[in-house]
């Protein structure tokens, strides 16, 4: 053998040592190459899922919007998605437990709609929450303007559902109902049993004998409200929250003149609580490739017994 094919040889097994030597050290990322089922995962970014979800929505994004990204990097390789109401602390450390490193949240990380953190800059509860997103390199997207705007609103379709009430919708209505008759009360009571929370509130006659029910969810504003309790055939709002001195005194003023109106207030979180839970399942044949889970950020509120 001449020097030339040894050179042509040592040359090949160097290439070949330096190969094996690179695979050896490079770090697999078994948390996204196998999935529960063995299925290989892809590569998919945060920035990626959300085209994903843009495709979803079926509607048109509008310039200014306050879904946009939080925290994080949007080219973060994604190991598992969770929905969520809200990105409270415990949600988050509940997404890492869960091996989630991209959070969908309905509602604001930091306290303000607009997710600004300078007003509160050097706040401890703030400053914590910001230590902890950045140490699990978590990736947080708001999903509120554009999931509001999809045929059927995709958080009141949420909650019909979770409520089991689609049988009671009206022709043409997606939050508009016919229930079997019941009073106030025990209508106030089945929401009550059926969410666990400790406290409703309530305006309006107890013995109201009451068919015919709107559905409000979260805070859309006093005149939102207002106007679905001036249809006829809206007996009881179902509510989220409200200013009490706006459509909270209407409803009083309402009552007080003998008219069949009342209101139940929920609770934001409870009033769409399930649209965030019912997104998730959507999700998962929108994005196959990587697990996605909701995990509930619960009613913040109790009451003595």
């Amino acid at each position: 053998m001449n020097n030339k094919h040894k050179s042509h040889i040592y040359k090949a097994l160097s290439i070949i040592i330096f190969l094996l030597t690179v695979s050896y050290a490079m770090p697999v990322r078994k948390d996204i190459n196998k999935c529960e089922n063995n299925r290989p995962y892809y590569d998919l970014t945060a920035e990626d899922i959300v085209a994903r979800i843009y495709e979803y929505t079926g509607v048109e994004w509008l310039e200014e919007t306050v879904d946009q990204f939080k925290t994080g990097r949007s080219d973060e390789i994604i190991t598992g998605v969770a929905t969520t109401f809200l990105a409270t602390y415990d949600v988050l450390k509940r997404a890492v437990d869960q091996n989630c490193n991209f959070i969908i949240t309905h509602e604001p990380t930091f306290y303000n709609h607009y997710d600004y953190t300078e007003p509160l800059q050097g706040d401890p509860v703030q400053d914590m929450k910001i230590k902890f997103l950045e140490e699990h390199n978590l990736v947080v997207w708001r999903f509120h303007d554009h999931i509001h705007m999809m045929t059927p609103d995709g958080i009141v379709k949420g909650m019909v559902k979770g409520l089991g009430w689609e049988k009671y919708l009206v022709d043409g209505e997606e939050n508009i109902f016919v229930v079997p008759e019941m009073s106030l009360k025990q209508l106030a009571a089945s929401l009550k049993d059926h969410y666990s929370v400790s406290t409703i509130r309530i305006i309006g006659d107890p013995e109201l004998k009451c068919t015919q029910v709107g559905l409000s969810v979260g805070a859309p504003g006093s005149m939102s409200q207002i106007n679905m309790l001036q249809r006829d055939d809206v007996e009881v709002l179902i509510a989220g929250e409200s200013r009490e001195w706006e459509t909270v005194e209407y409803v009083r003023d309402a009552v007080d003149a003998g008219m069949r109106k009342a209101i139940i207030l929920l609770g934001h979180a409870i009033s769409e609580e399930d649209g965030m839970k019912y997104l998730a399942d959507d999700l998962k044949e929108v994005i196959p490739e990587v697990p996605v889970k909701f995990i509930q950020a619960g009613n913040p509120f109790w009451s003595p017994e």
